[in-house]
């Protein structure tokens, strides 16, 4: 059985703004660092992994290599793993998209069929990475429990895929930053176990399979768009 841990970068600038990210390389702000620190922290102690991967994108490698220590753990980069282009919305924030694509904003806050984006990445193109990666990925690790630190709306396609849900439908899962969500390969194929778990940013916590403390932080609510 292969247990995949997938998880969100920690916030960025961008995040606290609302913008959409997309391809552009933010690093973390002072609040992702310590969100990183605390998801590091959570991991420390809870066993081996046997393999960490991640986006080549600051924010999530950043993430990673902090996980990555607290595992003693090198990071292998996937490009697969980036987060989807939105072309010329990429850096706007909604009132920006509202203004300088209304047909787009009116598409995704009342339903419809969305209009073509400018330089966008095809979402053709964006399911067949993802699928690829959990090809290779259940190729390589046919059980075991495996990490892969990315972004929200790689995650919701990845559980989409994962899951074999319906890749062309509206992404729709809500995913916070460093919030921990688990597939589950076993003999009646994938199953969900943990869906946008973020309870190691505040105290008392879980980990995976015991109790323990941590200092008492304010639990971080990000912003949706990723």
């Amino acid at each position: 059985m292969l247990k995949l841990y997938l998880i969100r970068h920690g916030e960025t600038q961008w995040n606290a703004e609302g913008r959409i990210q997309g391809h552009s390389d933010i690093e973390l702000n002072a609040r992702g660092l310590e969100q990183a620190r605390l998801l590091a922290a959570r991991f420390r102690g809870e066993g081996a992994f046997d393999a960490l991967y991640a986006s080549p994108l600051r924010r999530a490698w950043r993430t990673a290599t902090l996980v990555g220590e607290a595992l003693n753990l090198p990071v292998i980069s996937d490009a697969r793993l980036i987060e989807r282009s939105l072309g010329r919305l990429d850096g706007l924030t909604m009132p920006e998209i509202e203004e300088k694509f209304p047909d787009v904003h009116h598409a995704w806050h009342n339903g419809g069929p969305r209009p073509h984006i400018p330089d966008e990445e095809a979402r053709e193109t964006f399911i067949e990475r993802t699928r690829s990666f959990l090809q290779d990925l259940r190729a390589q690790h046919h059980a075991g429990r495996v990490i892969a630190i990315t972004h929200g709306g790689t995650i919701n396609m990845l559980l989409m895929t994962g899951l074999n849900l319906d890749p062309e439908r509206p992404l729709p899962f809500h995913i916070d930053n460093t919030s921990l969500n688990i597939l589950h390969w076993g003999e009646r194929g994938a199953r969900l176990h943990l869906l946008n778990d973020t309870c190691h940013l505040h105290a008392p916590q879980p980990t995976f399979g015991t109790y323990s403390q941590y200092n008492a932080v304010q639990k971080i609510n990000a912003a949706e768009v990723q």
